[in-house]
C-alpha cells in the first residue's frame, strides 16, 4: 500500500479507497487482506492481466504527451521549394536545432505542394497563397524571376541564334516557364524539371534560362539579358496549421524563415 500510493502521487487512504470501490464495482474480492499487507486473489490476478492492455495504452499516451510538451522538442517537418530550402534554409535551420538535443527538423524539398491537411508537414513555404483551409498563414518575402545566361553566351551568340532552357515534362507548368514558352516559341535546347539542374545546364552554355535572382547572383559567370525587365516577381508565403500557430517551435521557426530570407535579399 504505501509503495502504490508513493507511486500514484496519494494517500494510503486514498488507495484504500479506490480499492474497495473498484471491488463494490465489480463485485470482486480483488485483495487478500492480511493485516498491513494485502494480496491480489485469484480474481484480482486475472482482472490485472485483463487490463494490462489498457495500461499499455497509458503508457503510450503518456509517451506522445511528453513529445508533445511544449518546448524545443519533438520533430518539426518544414517542406519548401527544392532551390530556396538548399540556398537558404538549410544553414539558419541547422544552426536552430544544434542547441535543443531533442528538436529534430525535417526539411523536405518538393516541387510540388504538400498537404497540410493530412500532416505531410507543420510549416510549408508555398510560392502562391492558399485560398482554402483553416491555416494560419503569412507572406514571408518574394523572389524576382530574370533571364540568365553564362556571359559568354551571350557575347559569342547572336540574338536570332538564342536558344533557351526550359522546365521540361513536369506535370504542372510554372507561371515563370510559361512566360518562357511565349518568348522561346519553342527554341528550347535543353529541359531539366529542378531549378537546380537548369541551372547546371545554362552555366554550362545551353542557353538561356528563366531563374530566380537570388540564385543566379551567387554565380558570377551569368548574367542577366541586358535591358529586361524581370520576367515576374513570386511571392513566398508560410502556411502552418491554425491551432499550431502558438506552438513555441513553430513560432521559433518562423522567425528563423523569416529572418534567412530577409538577409537573402527576398
Amino acid at each position: 500500500m504505501a509503495e502504490a500510493s508513493k507511486a500514484l502521487g496519494v494517500q494510503r487512504t486514498t488507495v484504500s479507497r479506490r480499492i474497495l470501490s473498484l471491488e463494490a464495482e465489480t463485485g470482486l474480492s480483488l485483495f487478500d487482506r492480511r493485516g498491513r499487507q494485502w494480496v491480489l486473489t485469484s480474481e484480482g490476478r486475472d482482472l490485472a492481466h485483463a487490463l494490462e492492455p489498457m495500461a499499455a495504452i497509458e503508457r503510450s499516451a503518456e509517451l506522445k504527451a511528453a513529445d508533445m510538451k511544449p518546448g524545443m522538442r519533438g520533430r518539426i517537418t518544414i517542406s519548401a521549394p527544392p532551390a530556396l530550402a538548399a540556398t537558404m534554409l538549410v544553414a539558419p535551420l541547422v544552426a536552430l536545432a544544434k542547441p535543443y538535443p531533442e528538436l529534430e527538423i525535417r526539411l523536405v524539398g518538393e516541387m510540388r505542394t504538400a498537404s497540410l491537411s493530412r500532416r505531410e508537414a507543420d510549416i510549408a513555404l508555398r510560392l502562391s497563397r492558399p485560398e482554402t483551409g483553416d491555416f494560419a498563414i503569412s507572406k514571408l518575402g518574394s523572389m524576382k524571376f530574370r533571364l540568365y545566361c553564362h556571359r559568354e553566351y551571350l557575347a559569342n551568340t547572336a540574338p536570332e541564334n538564342w536558344r533557351y532552357v526550359g522546365q521540361g515534362d513536369a506535370s504542372a507548368i510554372l507561371p515563370q516557364q510559361a512566360i518562357l514558352n511565349r518568348i522561346a516559341k519553342g527554341r528550347f535546347s535543353f529541359y531539366a524539371d529542378a531549378i537546380d539542374l537548369q541551372l547546371k545546364a545554362i552555366e554550362a552554355g545551353a542557353g538561356i534560362g528563366a531563374l530566380p535572382e537570388f540564385i543566379a547572383q551567387r554565380n558570377t559567370d551569368l548574367v542577366p539579358l541586358p535591358d529586361q525587365p524581370p520576367l515576374l516577381e513570386r511571392e513566398i508565403w508560410s502556411v502552418t496549421h491554425a491551432e499550431q500557430r502558438h506552438d513555441v517551435r513553430i513560432q521559433t521557426i518562423m522567425q528563423i524563415l523569416r529572418q534567412a530570407l530577409k538577409e537573402g535579399g527576398l
